[in-house]
């Protein structure tokens, strides 16, 4: 991908901050790229993934899911790693990338839609209650960056809507905007009701309790196997566990969640 500078993909993603960080973004960018061309520090990083986290993920056959889908369905299984999802592939390096600055505390941040593909997950496209940065969104500046962002007329950034936690944010990270504009990646949208129907799917056919953001790929999948019948091969993300969604889908099954 080629980038305009260090920090930009395309025209998306930069440094929108306050003048007083640029300092401390300087002396972290220095240290990053000292730090991934030492072969020491990649070791490091590399035993902690293996040793510690637990990677690499295997790709498990989803034969019960393939089944009723119509084509062979295999899981990136990210929700076996130590914590339980994606996330700490980027805490690991950020832990030793600060341990080797010498520095003793670190303020951390989710960074909702960074990480993910966030075209949600909502109530749909056509409402207004919905997080589909990249069907809807136009670009704009937020959090430091320029991406597709929810927002109005006048440039203010509304309010998003999934009932997934994780996706539940009115924009996508930069990598993401560039890979859409250059037509190497195609979004797509799902909605509330089709991610829950797809993780009720994988619990009781396959015994996964998957996080919510997850199900959007699976209800993608289910139309996606359609085209592509029983021959075809596909390989979906399994970002993370449930355990942190359990109340929310207990609350939906009850009949007491919003979508009920």
């Amino acid at each position: 991908m080629k980038h305009m500078d260090q920090r930009y993909f395309s025209e998306f993603g930069g440094q929108f901050v306050a003048e007083s960080l640029m300092k401390c973004l300087r002396e972290l960018d220095l240290a990053y790229e000292e730090a991934i061309h030492e072969e020491a520090f990649l070791r490091q990083y590399e035993y902690y993934m293996r040793q510690y986290v637990g990677r690499e993920n295997p790709l498990y056959y989803a034969e019960n899911l393939s089944r009723a889908y119509g084509a062979k369905i295999y899981l990136k299984r990210e929700d076996l790693n130590h914590t339980g999802a994606h996330k700490i592939n980027n805490v690991i390096g950020q832990m030793l990338l600060a341990k080797r600055m010498g520095k003793k505390k670190v303020i951390a941040e989710t960074g909702a839609g960074q990480h993910g593909v966030a075209t949600a997950a909502g109530l749909g496209i056509e409402t207004e209650k919905h997080a589909s940065a990249m069907a809807l969104g136009q670009p704009g500046v937020l959090h430091g960056m320029r991406s597709y962002l929810l927002q109005d007329e006048n440039g203010n950034i509304q309010v998003a809507h999934s009932i997934s936690a994780g996706l539940d944010y009115p924009g996508v990270g930069p990598e993401h905007a560039c890979l859409k504009d250059s037509g190497r990646a195609q979004y797509v949208s799902i909605t509330d009701q089709e991610a829950m129907d797809a993780l009720l799917k994988l619990c009781r056919l396959e015994g996964i309790i998957p996080a919510i953001e997850s199900p959007h790929a699976i209800a993608y999948a289910k139309k996606q196997a359609k085209l592509m019948g029983d021959d075809g091969i596909m390989i979906v993300c399994l970002s993370g566990r449930g355990d942190k969604d359990v109340h929310t889908v207990a609350d939906y099954l009850a009949g007491r969640g919003y979508l009920n």
